[in-house]
């Protein structure tokens, strides 16, 4: 993991060089997150997401996009009750995907992403966090479908939901049933990018 960040920080500094053909900049924005299969439904956990990107065209409809974010993932039970639960789990992620327009400003994104996990806690009593047990996966691997709308020629905005395609942990117990066979992270970001580099100049 360490050595792909080293390669794509590498790359990032030098595609300015190829400012023809390649693309970057900077993104930031909010997560809304939960953990299907923690018996706490809503995305209820909000979060923070940040990093760079660099891409190039394909085609006159096409890109490709490479991103390196950290992203603020878990779940939060809405209440203080006796059923209060709260996880933090913080990824940094290297999603890649496709980019179709769909016309003028409008377009989708479909792809996937890597994820390694910083840090995960949880709070089941509302006394403070304490290291997740059982503890969740080291990695991540999930699905990224999204809509970008562009702003203005260097600033956009960007919709995505990002879902677990394995599970991050097991369910307690390790009890599975049918195509259910842990928790998985279900997140919805809203993300502001800034273009430095543009190919489409």
């Amino acid at each position: 993991m360490k050595r792909s960040y080293i390669v794509f920080f590498l790359f990032f500094i030098t595609q300015t060089n190829f400012a023809q053909t390649f693309g970057g900049g900077f993104l930031a924005g909010i997560s809304m997150s939960q953990l299907d299969g923690d018996s706490f439904g809503g995305f209820n956990k909000a979060g923070f997401t940040g990093g760079i990107f660099t891409n190039t065209q394909i085609n006159k409809d096409m890109e490709i996009q490479l991103e390196l974010r950290y992203v603020q993932k878990g779940s939060h039970s809405g209440s203080k009750d006796l059923n209060f639960y709260s996880s933090k789990l913080n990824y940094i992620e290297l999603p890649l995907f496709l980019r179709y327009r769909i016309y003028s400003k409008l377009s989708a994104d479909l792809g996937i992403a890597l994820g390694y996990l910083q840090k995960s806690t949880e709070d089941k009593d509302g006394y403070g966090d304490l290291p997740a047990d059982p503890a969740f996966n080291k990695t991540e691997f999930s699905g990224l479908a999204g809509l970008e709308y562009q702003l203005w020629k260097q600033l956009s905005v960007n919709v995505r939901y990002n879902y677990s395609i394995l599970p991050v942990r097991d369910h307690p117990g390790e009890q599975t049933w049918y195509l259910n066979k842990g928790q998985y992270n279900s997140v919805f970001t809203i993300t502001i990018y800034y273009q430095l580099a543009d190919f489409r100049e």
